[in-house]
């Protein structure tokens, strides 16, 4: 990075290059964009500890005012100019830039092939703990990436005739490796022909923001293809594919396929997805239960009337499946996509693990290995039972609830409004330097954008009498491994035939969608793209929109700022722009 000038030092080039790092893996992966919902600007106070928090702080109220991005399309400069002397303290001087994300940012290493264009991805297995004397390091699934990008990004970036579609989500995007995931040349890969195409599914994408949440069957070095048609094209037949997505190699969810009317939803076999024959014991007569076109399954279970009047519906309806994980060294994740169609106060719906146990499996220097070790190390007999573990979604007369049960202990918190269309997720994950099982349950609204979790800490020395420090200080032991085991995949919606203890006179079901369910392992989350960024002043100074008689409160020569601050805003358009605030103290601040 270019030595900043105007009084910038080297200490301060540093943080802020943590900082831009930070950013942009934000705004290339984070799931939630940036959501400007503040009615109003507040004077902060100007007693600051850290004058650094005090610039974020600064900008965050500034970006928050919903009238900041209209000012920022319009032009309205001596309006954010106004903004911030309402908002930054007198002792200090500051500066703005407003600069176009793309003069800033360049891509590199994307590999131009004529057909189509390669973005590489390289992506890294989360390490959880390494513990001493050469025990093995608790990784992520090495078979199921989850990948958040944004599209739009991604898109103002590439430029040429290589564009992803977002009309059909993705339709033009595969993806590939060299058949050797830690190649880097995938130039010299695909004309010796030692290339592969990945299977791959979309989850889902938001519109709003570009977002795409996409699972691989892959790690290490992975190139996004994106073409320049409107299939993708085939690097194997050297010919573009048939169908969007190269279906069946991609594909997508049913709510991909519901909310786009794309009618390549695929079963990804790299994930223990549930398909609609897997879910046909659940489809006997009479059980609540039933297949569609378009999802796994429509759920309905009736609230009954003092007469006893019902809807050809039961009051619970129920269906445990397998979960076919043979191996999840590190954590085990459920999750759900449903939609709530009609619901009824007191109504519950429950996605879970039954019999969860942990089995713990030790290695001694004689090259035995056992996985019911009932030793002086450890007192408890194993595997470890945890029991039933359960996230519930209950609706109120104003409110919607979620719930974590763990074998009866329940924690529940109230949701801002109801989630009419949502993600549902259940993670175990080991945590050997506490000794325990790390439970979230989340709900993320598909609608709002809002999300809410909750947790839970499992202790195996408190609970099981596990002893991990003696276990791992055993010089007999070569290798510790600890594996999750549940015994099925729990659906189950109940409704009260009575609900809130009053008669009535009438009967109704409550119904409830699945689009999708799946089960992994813990997946890897971990990667990056090659993206290069200058913060460097200059450039700043030099692609700053703000016209030189607004970038300044009192236009002192030599700024030299004593705390920076940056953020990356999206316009109506869907523009990206870099705002960076400079704060210099004139007053002793």
């Amino acid at each position: 990075m270019t030595e900043p000038a105007n009084g910038f030092n080297r200490g301060q080039a540093r943080i802020i290059e943590a900082i831009a790092a930070t950013i942009i893996v934000l705004i290339l992966a984070a799931l939630l964009p940036i959501i400007f919902n503040s009615p109003t600007t507040t004077l902060r106070s100007q007693v600051q500890t850290n004058t650094e928090w005090y610039a974020y702080d600064i900008l965050l109220t500034a970006i928050s005012n919903p009238q900041f991005t209209y000012y920022v399309q319009h032009g309205n400069w001596n309006a954010i100019r106004s903004l911030l002397n309402t908002i930054v303290g007198p002792q200090y001087d500051w500066y703005i830039a407003v600069v176009p994300y793309r003069d800033i940012v360049v891509l590199t290493s994307v590999v131009n092939r004529g057909n189509y264009a390669l973005v590489p991805l390289s992506i890294i297995p989360s390490v959880y703990y390494a513990p001493p004397l050469g025990m093995p390091i608790f990784v992520t699934s090495t078979s199921a990436s989850m990948l958040s990008l944004n599209i739009y990004a991604i898109n103002s970036l590439l430029g040429g005739s290589y564009s992803i579609n977002t009309s059909a989500p993705l339709s033009n995007v595969a993806f590939i490796q060299c058949k050797n995931p830690l190649e880097t040349n995938i130039t010299q890969c695909l004309e010796s022909g030692n290339v592969r195409m990945l299977s791959w599914w979309l989850e889902f994408f938001d519109p709003r923001t570009g977002v795409a949440v996409v699972w691989l069957n892959a790690t290490g070095n992975v190139y996004m293809l994106v073409s320049n048609g409107s299939t993708p094209f085939n690097v194997l037949s050297n010919s573009y594919c048939q169908y969007p997505y190269c279906y069946p190699i991609g594909g997508v969810s049913n709510i991909m396929y519901s909310s786009f009317t794309a009618p390549y939803n695929n079963e990804p076999q790299f994930m223990n997805y549930y398909t609609q024959q897997s879910l046909s014991q659940c489809y006997s007569s009479g059980n609540g239960m039933y297949s569609g076109s378009n999802y796994l399954v429509k759920i309905l279970t009736s609230g009954g009337t003092a007469s006893g009047q019902s809807l050809n519906a039961p009051t619970t309806a129920s269906c445990t499946l397998p979960v076919s994980i043979s191996s999840n060294v590190g954590g085990i994740n459920a999750y759900l996509i449903g939609q709530l169609m009609t619901s009824i106060p007191g109504t519950n719906f429950t996605l879970g693990f039954n019999n969860v146990n942990v089995e713990l499996n030790i290695c001694f220097i004689n090259n035995t290995c056992v996985n019911d070790y009932t030793g002086s190390i450890a007192s408890a007999s194993f595997p470890m039972g945890i029991g039933n573990i359960n996230v519930i979604e209950t609706y109120g007369n104003t409110h919607e609830y979620l719930s974590l049960s763990i074998n009866g202990n329940i924690n529940t918190t109230q949701l801002p409004s109801y989630y009419y269309a949502y993600i549902l997720t259940l993670s175990l994950s080991l945590d050997p330097a506490r000794c325990g099982i790390d439970i979230n349950a989340s709900i993320y609204d598909l609608v709002t954008m809002s999300s809410t979790s909750l947790s839970y800490f499992y202790n195996l020395t408190s609970n099981n009498g596990l002893n991990c420090t003696q276990l791992m200080m055993n010089p007999n032991i070569t290798s510790i491994s600890l594996i999750i085991v549940p015994g099925s995949l729990l659906v189950r919606q109940s409704t009260p035939q009575n609900p809130n203890n009053n008669v009535v006179w009438y009967a109704y079901n409550a119904t409830t969608i699945v689009y999708d369910l799946w089960v992994t392992p813990s997946p890897t989350t971990s990667y990056y793209m090659p993206i290069t960024t200058s913060y460097n002043f200059e450039l700043l100074n030099k692609y700053n929109m703000v016209p030189p008689q607004y970038r300044e409160r009192f236009f002192l020569s030599g700024f030299a700022p004593t705390a920076s601050a940056y953020a990356i805003i999206q316009l109506s358009n869907g523009t990206y722009y870099l705002v960076y605030l400079g704060l210099m103290s004139v007053a002793g601040g």
